[in-house]
């Protein structure tokens, strides 16, 4: 790290002392808002909570100004998120050290309680999500592997969509051509509630024309229904159904020199000259039953299934179409002193490729897991525990033209947990817990290019299955909430066995064992009176390369490639009136070493990543015909710092360049 950005971390921790000094000085008129976690496990406050834990609210993000998830994450919350090579409806995510390569397969996302991650190498698909119909968003760390099983080695994110009432219609335009329109309505009876919602959202994008006269354009249309029906007092159905229509063309990379001359400009590259087209249409359709059996015993059934179709037609000409099936099946007792939470989950994904490489594989899970927490008699009630684990079975099936392949393997996770209440405002916890990703379909194929420049990509073929990841994760924290500051410090340690990583030699998979990650995170929300509150979150994390027997071997004790040391958040919020509230955001990321870069000896690393954004809501009140209109408006990146993912090629680095400009935003929503 150069001197310019160690002085830059040394300032940024220091803008952190105030505000965990003050959490020692809390007076007892102000109120911080406590959240409740549910639907995670079991209901808990915080306080009590033996995992590390960060939400996201509604109103926080209202208040960010964000035009989409994948923004509001990145520049928000712990999480290390870029577009996926430039693409925008999906996003390489780093949580804990696991790198924006493969991050994303390392964690669960969930939607609404069903996970939305894919079989293959393609991240989840959050960019059809859209921000404004997000209830609430729980990322939980170091955890979840009894619940959700198959890829939770770092964590899970929990999205969480609204339910609609009465009316009410958002239309905002910006930079770029940015034109979004969202409308929303909800109907109530006394035995049903129904939600509907529609977006339209496009972009034409900042970057130069591609050499056949398309720009880096975005659009999403999506629509979605949900329907919860009171079938008796003790019984209750939902459904839901969904579907996107995504387009968009993803800017090339650029090499070092351009990027820092002007990184919207076009590449220079002769095959990179032409952007990607993507599309993506995705349906989804879900349907379950709650159904309270007695006081003690709440019984759910879920099923849902999805369809997916994914073209690619400038990249590599891919086409192909995914079709997935899950159903779950649980039971939850609360007892005395306890509760007891056990279930059956199903899941069948299957991959098909249409056109230039016919095949068919696919990806079986079958799995059982019970969990608890309790307070044992005799013990003082200061402490609660969990414990929990679960075993699954993933099969494998893979049949083309060269014939037949297939497997299975059975794994186990566990989580044991504690949380001991020092008072009532303060309580330190522990867990360990025991994860496993069983690896994505496309790791068990091999890339062919061609052995001159560019390098055409000729195909691939059936390698062979490989072993599954397994990690275990010992976390420490603390939770000090008062009445004026909510702060939270967790510091873990992870240990990996057969990590899963790509081999840009080979363009293979391989197996890294002993890898190590471990790091420090900091939370700490504060109000200095009614009207201003800051947030900042702050990560240490160091993620050690592990050894294997073939090309990383060499690389033992390095650093793990794509992974920041250092990150920060700050938040400043302000409410200059009863309708009116500004909101400063500051994002700062720390140097990484480019994707593949195994032997750390890139000069050219992934630049540190750095963005300012400002965001005004106005609320008019007292209005003659409508419930409510508000105004808002927000600028991205206000001064123009140069963020890019960067990959290490075997001649140069390539520059992903995105959030490199100066954005803007206005709008208006009416509640009717």
């Amino acid at each position: 790290m150069n001197n310019l950005g160690k002085k830059m971390i040394t300032k940024k921790l220091l803008l952190l002392l105030p505000l965990l000094v003050n959490s020692a000085i809390a007076e007892e008129n102000i109120e911080t808002e406590e959240i409740i976690v549910r639907n995670y496990q079991y209901d808990s406050k915080e306080s009590t909570s033996p995992y590390s834990i960060e939400i996201h609210t509604a109103k926080d993000i209202k208040a960010s100004g964000s035009t989409s998830v994948q923004s509001y994450l990145n520049q928000n919350s712990s999480l290390n998120m870029t577009p996926n090579f430039g693409g925008r409806a999906k996003s390489n995510i780093d949580m804990r050290g696991y790198g924006n390569e493969a991050g994303y397969q390392n964690l669960v996302i969930s939607l609404d309680g069903q996970r939305i991650n894919n079989i293959d190498n393609s991240p989840q698909f959050i960019g059809q999500i859209d921000i404004n119909s997000i209830d609430r968003i729980e990322i939980v760390k170091g955890t979840g592997s009894v619940r959700y099983g198959d890829g939770a080695m770092s964590g899970v994110i929990n999205i969480y969509t609204k339910s609609y009432s009465g009316f009410s219609l958002e239309s905002s335009i910006g930079s770029a051509g940015l034109k979004k329109n969202t409308l929303n309505a909800g109907f109530s009876h006394e035995n049903f509630q129904l939600s509907l919602s529609a977006t339209d959202d496009k972009s034409e994008g900042v970057a130069a024309r591609d050499t056949n006269g398309n720009k880096d354009k975005f659009r999403n249309k999506t629509h979605s229904a949900k329907l919860n029906i009171d079938a008796s007092d003790d019984t209750k159905l939902y459904f839901g159904v969904s579907n996107s229509r995504v387009g968009e063309f993803a800017k090339g990379y650029l090499l070092h020199n351009k990027f820092h001359e002007d990184p919207k400009q076009n590449s220079t590259v002769a095959y990179n000259t032409v952007y990607n087209n993507f599309d993506y249409d995705n349906d989804r359709y879900s349907a379950g039953i709650d159904h309270k059996y007695n006081k003690n015993l709440d019984l759910n059934a879920n099923v849902y299934y999805e369809d997916k179709l994914y073209n690619a037609f400038n990249a590599n000409g891919d086409k192909y179409t995914k079709g997935y099936f899950g159903s779950n099946f649980t039971g939850d007792y609360k007892g005395e002193g306890y509760n007891l939470t056990g279930g059956l989950q199903y899941f069948d994904g299957e991959r098909k490729s249409v056109d230039k490489y016919p095949g068919k594989t696919s990806k079986q899970n079958i799995s059982v897991f019970i969990e608890s927490n309790f307070q044992p008699k005799g013990l003082s009630d200061k402490f609660l525990f969990t414990a929990g684990t679960r075993r699954e079975q993933v099969n494998y099936r893979n049949v083309d033209i060269l014939g037949k392949d297939k497997t299975r393997e059975s794994l186990t996770a566990f989580d044991l947990g504690v949380n001991y209440a020092v008072s009532e405002k303060l309580s330190i916890f522990s867990n360990i817990n025991h994860g496993f990703q069983a690896p994505d379909i496309d790791r068990f194929f091999k890339s062919a290019f061609g052995t001159s420049d560019p390098y055409p990509y000729l195909g691939r073929e059936f390698k062979g299955f490989m072993k599954s990841a397994k990690v275990k994760t010992l976390n420490i924290g603390l939770n000090n909430i008062t009445n004026r500051n909510k702060l939270k410090v967790v510091a873990f340690y992870s240990d990996l066995n057969n990590e899963i990583v790509f081999n840009p030699s080979t363009f293979g998979n391989e197996n890294l064992d002993n890898s190590k990650k471990y790091g420090l995170e900091v939370q700490n929300e504060f109000k200095f009176n009614e009207k201003t509150s800051a947030k900042v979150l702050y990560n240490f994390i160091k993620a050690k390369v592990g050894k294997d027997g073939n090309f990383l071997s060499n690389y033992k004790g390095n650093d793990m490639p794509g992974v920041s040391q250092h990150a920060i958040v700050l938040n400043l919020n302000h409410k200059f009136s009863e309708q009116g509230a500004i909101n400063i955001t500051h994002s700062w990321k720390d140097e990484s070493y480019a994707i593949n870069d195994w032997a750390n000896v890139g000069i050219l690393k992934t630049p540190f990543y750095n963005s300012t954004d400002l965001n005004v809501n106005y609320d008019i009140k007292n209005q003659d015909y409508f419930n409510n209109v508000s105004v808002f408006g927000g600028i991205q990146n206000i001064f123009e710092h140069k963020n890019a993912q960067t990959v290490k090629g075997s001649s140069a680095t390539a520059y992903y360049a995105y959030n490199y400009k100066r954005t803007w935003v206005t709008g208006v929503k009416i509640d009717f």
